[in-house]
């Protein structure tokens, strides 16, 4: 494998998994606090684990709080 083309794969992995992140961190942001609360969940502490850990923190995010979150809004809007 040539090694510019490895350079190119890495770089468009990397920049996928950013956006990815950068994505998730706007709907942790966005999600009502209401919602966070009807979850029993904390923002604060996801938005900060998502900040400083980066893609394990938004791996947590999305394994531990966001199923929660949307149970909690799908209750809350019905």
């Amino acid at each position: 494998m040539n090694a510019g083309l490895l350079v190119a794969i890495v770089a468009v992995v990397a920049i996928a998994l950013f956006l990815w992140w950068l994505l998730v961190l706007i709907e942790a942001l966005r999600t009502p606090t209401s919602q966070w609360k009807a979850a029993g969940q904390n923002q604060i502490v996801y938005i900060v684990l998502m900040v400083l850990v980066g893609l394990v923190g938004t791996i947590v995010y999305i394994v531990v709080a966001r199923p929660q979150l949307r149970s909690a809004g799908s209750s809350t809007t019905n």
